[in-house]
């Protein structure tokens, strides 16, 4: 039987995903919208939980699904 995969990230997964949602937030700035962090913080971990791993790929995968967290603040 297969160990369950760790439910927490290491320091450098943690560092890659904070990564993604400065960018994200940086996004957003240049866009005039506002964002809710927490679910932007959900759907990082969530798509790194499943697979998407390679920091490029995560981006394009939360910019994608960018109007989930954002809304117009202006």
């Amino acid at each position: 039987m297969m160990p369950a995969p760790s439910q927490f990230l290491d320091a450098e997964d943690r560092a890659l995903c904070q990564r993604v949602a400065d960018q994200v937030t940086a996004d957003a700035k240049w866009y005039s919208t506002s964002i809710d962090k927490h679910v932007l913080a959900s759907t990082i971990l969530s798509l790194f939980q499943h697979g998407v791993v390679n920091e490029a790929n995560l981006l394009a995968h939360v910019r994608a699904r960018r109007h989930d967290f954002t809304k117009q603040t202006g």
